[in-house]
């Protein structure tokens, strides 16, 4: 398992330091307006992401996991350099494009091999993540201060390229699970209208789209939102930390916590502090209030992250995994990159504060998709005790 560790820890380093402060940079640095952000973290990451689906689908097929892992990260790395250097609105979206068509798939397939082999060997997954957590919040603390400190806006380019420089030499030691390696080839046309006629897991991608991928659209440009409150830059490492903090907790315990409360229920506490984060970030421009509300974005990140990978392992069938879990992915970066674009203009047009109130709306249908999955689940329930009858 120390492998797993060493790779989350080393592979969130990267991730940390890039998408903490890659809008930062092309607005203060290269001064994009809020809708060209809007575009270049968007667009190339829905050309990436859908690619995703894409990569599950060739490592169900050849059953080459760590491979197709190592390829995109070995990719990643080449074009995170190209990226750096390129500074004017064109050449960076079409640089952007490649380099997300490879940069997006990295944690969905670390993922599927994680959770598969902790799933055989009865590991806990979030332990795993949690390290992931802390290189996520220690790279942008640290980034932010170097960046202060040396005045060099390139920093996290740098901290990124030296991440996957270490995920390169660490990924072929992964221990790959038996059951990837013998299960049933994917059958393609019948397999895979399998997956969308499941009930149980399309409800489960839309609440998490409600949550998760509003989440993700809206931390895009909360550290824009405290730059202009007055704050500095090593108070956006300082954010980041205050959101990924809670994960430390809710990625290890909430395996125990599911087996308590069950799905649902923890799938409404995440919903439910986002709900209070959106509201906060609506009437607040006091930075130490705002810094702190973001904290349930690691409540409702960890929680949802364990029990959705719980969720669909329990509604899929294991040669579908692979699959379900990149589609999963998939439709949590189409989302969260369809609300970076429509957020880009929202703030071009009416201001921050009308993207917080958007998300309060959001969060309200999430409530009644969670109801719907309870009713099913219920229903489920007494279907198989009927029949057991």
């Amino acid at each position: 398992m120390s492998k797993f560790y060493i790779k989350y820890l080393c592979m969130f380093i990267g991730l940390g330091s890039f998408m903490t402060y890659l809008p930062v940079y092309l607005e203060k640095t290269l001064n994009f307006s809020p809708s060209q952000i809007g575009i270049i973290v968007s667009i190339p990451s829905i050309i990436g992401i859908a690619l995703v689906p894409i990569w599950g689908i060739i490592s169900d097929i050849i059953k080459k996991q760590k491979l197709i892992l190592w390829i995109n990260v070995l990719v990643a790395f080449l074009l995170g350099y190209l990226y750096s250097k390129t500074t004017s609105f064109i050449p960076i979206f079409i640089v952007a494009i490649f380099f997300e068509m490879f940069r997006n798939s990295l944690l969905p397939l670390a993922d599927t091999i994680t959770t598969s082999y902790c799933k055989e060997q009865n590991k806990n997954y979030g332990k795993v993540r949690v390290l992931g957590s802390i290189g996520y919040a220690l790279s942008a603390f640290i980034c932010g201060h170097i960046m202060n400190l040396t005045g060099n806006d390139l920093a996290f380019f740098y901290m990124f390229m030296f991440s996957m420089l270490l995920c390169l030499f660490i990924t072929p030691y992964l221990n790959t699970p038996k059951e990837m390696e013998s299960k049933e080839k994917l059958n393609l046309k019948v397999d895979i209208k399998k997956l969308f006629t499941n009930k149980q897991y399309v409800l489960i991608l839309l609440a998490s789209i409600s949550i998760v991928a509003l989440s993700d659209g809206v931390s895009a440009y909360q550290g824009i939102h405290l730059l202009n409150l007055g704050a500095g830059k090593e108070l956006v490492g300082m954010l980041t930390v205050f959101m990924v903090a809670p994960e430390l907790y809710f990625m290890v315990k909430t395996k125990d916590l599911l087996q308590k409360y069950g799905n649902t229920k923890m799938i409404t506490v995440s919903a439910i502090a986002l709900f209070i984060r959106w509201i906060i970030y609506t009437f607040t421009n006091n930075i130490a209030l705002f810094i702190l509300a973001s904290a349930s974005h690691g409540v409702a990140i960890a929680i949802m992250t364990i029990t959705v990978f719980d969720f669909i392992g329990n509604v899929v069938e294991k040669k579908l995994y692979t699959t379900a879990m990149t589609i999963y992915t998939f439709c949590i970066g189409i989302g969260s990159s369809v609300i970076k674009l429509i957020y880009g203009n929202i703030i071009d047009l009416y201001g921050m504060k009308a993207i917080f109130i958007c998300s309060i709306i959001i969060s309200i249908i999430s409530f009644g998709i969670i109801f719907a999955i309870n009713k099913l689940e219920y229903e489920n329930i007494n279907n198989t005790n009927i029949i057991s009858e």
